[in-house]
């Protein structure tokens, strides 16, 4: 790994002892760059370092303390104006709270005045311009990536279209054994275009297009949407709302709080292990929340694994694959405001002791062996916590 070795330097102080002290630092010896020392540039206004930056510079040293402007609107001013180069904030010493907040502003580095050595200087001038120059490099790749992502996820969900279309068009022309591939091949399309949106809406997250412009969203549209969405991808499915859901249920979220959703009820389908998966709804309203619960009649999750279930590398409870399900719902929850759990449904009971209406009524003879010899069907219930707007 190369490192950028700053030759032309800015000097934003209006100290003049300040300015002589750190210009002798930083001609001080030989600069790294074989033997030339930096050209510095002093100025004490910050009118007048946003003019000279124009003329191409390699690093700033600023004093957030200027005749024209003070304090952090300095800084954000600098930052305004300048383009790659990185600030280095000065502070005095009973100042270094205020240089540490500045790096969380912006800054790529702070330094203590009365701390100061040449080899202190030219050591942090050197790595904040070595810094500056690998982000903006990340930035660029992860802008290339970004657009790579959009047009593949484009041209998949394009073919995965093609290929139910024609699906679709075989029907009636096949024996039931046919029918029986197709509704495979159909299944797997949908969880194709299933991968696609929540990849999609992860890099929405990651591009920061998720929030935190939080606003009213209509919890309860947002879950009958969804609802049926899932109903129509997975046939074999039992899903159901435990309660008729309200006209109109307004939370704090954004437009992503679908997918949460959606993310719930196809995890609680894809990873049940019974022949007849069911996904019981409950909504509970609250004086400043609702409580949304997914309740399943599946294998569970171990309580070795409940506390790394919504992890980023997790694919599902069997597999340590780099699925992004889970780990979305609990990123978007957490930037609502709101909490995602995750418990174990027995049972007799689906939630909080009530009448069990996910599988008593409906027992499967897998149940009824189960319970004779004694052993309870597991079942996982996750519960969303959102603030109601």
């Amino acid at each position: 790994m190369s490192e950028a070795h700053p030759d032309r330097m800015l000097l934003v102080e209006d100290n003049p002892a300040d300015a002589r002290l750190i210009s002798e630092y930083l001609k001080e010896g030989v600069s790294p760059n074989g033997g030339t020392a930096p050209t510095i540039r002093h100025v004490e206004r910050l009118a007048e370092a946003i003019e000279v930056r124009d003329a191409g510079v390699d690093v700033i040293l600023l004093d957030l303390g200027l005749p024209d402007t003070t304090g952090f609107e300095t800084l954000e001013a600098m930052l305004a104006a300048s383009g790659d180069e990185p600030v280095v904030v000065l502070t005095g010493l009973d100042d270094e709270r205020a240089g540490v907040e500045a790096v969380e502003r912006g800054a790529q580095d702070y330094l203590v005045k009365d701390d100061l050595t040449p080899k202190l200087l030219r050591r942090t001038l050197r790595y904040a311009t070595e810094r500056e120059r690998q982000q903006r490099e990340l930035e660029r790749r992860n802008g290339e990536l970004a657009l790579l992502n959009r047009i593949v996820r484009h041209d998949i969900k394009n073919d995965v279209a093609i290929i139910t279309g024609w699906g679709e068009t075989l029907r009636g022309h096949v024996d039931p054994a046919g029918e029986t591939h197709l509704d495979r091949i159909q299944s797997a399309s949908e969880h194709i275009v299933d991968i696609a949106d929540t990849v999609g809406d992860f890099l929405r997250i990651r591009e920061g297009e998720a929030g935190p412009n939080l606003r009213p969203i209509d919890l309860a549209d947002v879950l009958r949407t969804e609802l049926e969405k899932a109903r129509s991808a997975h046939g074999a499915a039992s899903i159901t709302v435990t309660e008729t859901l309200p006209d109109r249920l307004e939370v704090s979220a954004a437009e992503l709080l679908s997918s949460v959703f959606r993310n719930l009820l196809n995890n609680a389908v894809a990873h049940n292990d019974k022949a007849t998966p069911r996904v019981a709804v409950d909504v509970e309203v609250r004086a400043e929340t609702v409580r949304v619960r997914v309740a399943d009649n599946g294998p569970g999750v171990p309580d070795s694994r409940k506390d790394e279930i919504f992890g980023r590398g997790e694919l599902g409870l069997q597999s340590s694959g780099s699925g992004i399900g889970l780990y979305l719902v609990d990123t978007l929850v957490e930037i609502y405001g709101g909490e995602v759990t995750v418990a174990d449904r027995e049972r007799r009971e689906f939630i909080d002791g009530q009448p069990e209406t996910l599988c008593a009524s409906e027992q499967t003879a897998e149940d009824s062996q189960q319970a004779a010899r004694g052993r309870e069907p597991a079942g996982s219930i996750f519960t969303v916590t959102l603030q109601r707007a």
